[in-house]
């Protein structure tokens, strides 16, 4: 049996530039896995890193010759759900000039809309409907079942596939308690040399250490990677153990000299120990690494003893959600209880300035009641908080999530091409503005936050990181695109 996972040839997130590019952490877990079980030789075809167009994919399909392919992410900002359109355009080029292969897909929307994407998708023999990546076990039993002369799929939980014509939804796997028991990921099979941060950063790479959020947003992309018949799983927060980290990051920097890695999970703070482990080990072993995290306020406030510490091992930026422009909102946004608020995040982002640790905020336009005032107090806000960076989003009703069911139930989504769910694309109207007016305040938030006196040269020069310079030019010269190409529904990815 052999098994092949493939990212396709597909364009990027705008702001990032057309070469941000990072070993597929989803593809990276599970091969390790298949492989460490012996159920299959694996491989990796990353198009994107190889600047391989359809054709070279297809000839390379061919000379490998796969039983299965395996497509899927599990990270947003690698393209958002308009990643699937090009999966699954790969998966029908390669099923007409090999029909026997099989084709999986796995992560992002295959677990909130299975039955959709397997209807929509007759080219798509089986959907993994693994919470938050949980693909592993999955994958695996599905090998081992194709390997049988009379397969039965049905016993093989979070699973979707075709029997007599119709899509089959088997019952929902529990979640991998454990993570630390995953063999490292397969970093081994991906072009390590192609890699690059937001087109300007060299020896680069990401990596995923854990699964769920505490959060549970309302609004998170993470909606589409939970299994709407537990959506409890959605917070049932799993990470891998700080030591194990630190084992990761070894690998890459000593193995395959990875000088600048980013965190992309979503809480990668979320746990206590898990820091203190991690910043005990990189102690030890004085890596040369710098990297970047995606954290949540509170967290960060929770273990601002650390900082100075997490500094001196490596830290140089955090990213940190503001999700709205008073404390009412931002407390709305999460559902939850949360106690920071906008004078929380301003202290807290003062504090890391002090320590060099530079700080990227991401919030988002396009709720059900914006208007203008709204998004107007809202990059007040943003700008009285002051981080270095901002990153604003428009709102994308994510499948599963209560947003996209209230935008469901009123009927209000104007654009049904997947290509637009991006993180980029108004796809929506709110009650009070069009989907033109609402990114075109958009683009005035931007110029605003930018415009500010001192805050550019502070981005510039404020930092011992060279990381943050370069991020932010990349970002400043890839803006004009990303807010034309938004406001044109032109396709990103």
């Amino acid at each position: 049996m052999k098994l092949l996972f493939i990212t396709p040839p597909m364009g990027n997130w705008a702001p990032w530039g057309d070469r941000h590019l990072a070993v597929n952490s989803l593809h990276a877990q599970v091969a390790a896995f298949i492989r460490e079980k012996k159920s299959a030789d694996v491989s990796v075809l990353d198009c994107r890193a190889l600047g391989l167009d359809d054709d070279q994919m297809l000839d390379a399909v061919k000379r490998q010759r796969p039983d299965a392919v395996f497509f899927g992410a599990m990270i947003a900002a690698a393209g958002g759900a308009a990643t699937l359109n090009r999966f699954h355009a790969a998966m029908q080029k390669i099923k007409a000039i090999a029909p026997e292969t099989v084709t999986i897909g796995g992560g992002l929307m295959y677990t909130a809309v299975p039955q959709k994407i397997m209807v929509d998708n007759p080219q798509l023999d089986f959907a993994i409907v693994g919470v938050f990546g949980d693909n592993e076990y999955a994958v695996w039993e599905l090998l081992e079942e194709l390997k049988k002369t009379a397969p039965d799929f049905n016993g093989i939980k979070g699973l979707a596939y075709r029997k007599n014509g119709a899509v089959v939804l088997t019952p929902a796997r529990p979640v991998i308690a454990n993570l630390d028991e995953l063999p490292m990921p397969a970093y081994d099979l991906f072009p390590m040399d192609k890699y690059c941060g937001y087109s300007v950063i060299p020896n680069y790479n990401e990596s995923v250490t854990s699964r769920g959020c505490e959060g549970a947003c309302h609004f998170c992309y993470e909606w589409w990677l939970v299994d709407p018949r537990n959506p409890r799983d959605f917070t049932s927060h799993r990470t891998k153990g700080g030591k194990r980290i630190a084992e990761e990051m070894e690998l890459l920097n000593k193995s395959y000299g990875v000088k600048a890695l980013t965190f992309m999970d979503d809480d990668f703070n979320s746990d206590r120990q898990k820091m203190v482990d991690l910043v005990e080990a990189l102690e030890e072993k004085k890596l040369d690494i710098s990297w970047f995290m995606l954290s949540r306020a509170q967290n960060l406030i929770r273990d601002m003893d650390l900082v100075p510490r997490l500094r001196k091992v490596g830290l140089y930026q955090v990213l940190i959600g503001i999700d709205g422009g008073t404390d009412e909102e931002i407390a709305e946004a999460r559902k939850g209880p949360m106690k920071v608020g906008v004078k929380e995040l301003k202290e807290l982002i003062q504090f890391l300035r002090k320590h060099d640790i530079s700080t990227i905020s991401t919030y988002l336009n396009g709720f059900w009641e914006d208007d203008e005032a709204k998004i107007r107090q809202r990059a007040k806000a943003v700008d009285e908080i002051d981080p270095d960076i901002v990153m604003i989003q428009v709102l994308n009703p994510i499948p599963g999530s209560p947003i996209y069911k209230a935008a469901v139930k009123n009927n209000i989504i104007e654009v049904d091409n997947l290509s637009l769910y991006d993180l980029e694309h108004s796809v929506m109207p709110t009650k009070h503005l069009t989907r033109q007016q609402l990114g075109e305040l958009t683009g005035w938030a931007f110029q605003s936050f930018y415009s500010k006196p001192g805050r550019v040269e502070r981005i510039l020069n404020g930092y011992s990181s060279p990381y943050v310079k370069m991020k932010f030019l990349s970002f400043k010269n890839n803006a004009a695109k990303y807010e034309k190409g938004a406001a044109e529904d032109k396709v990103a990815i």
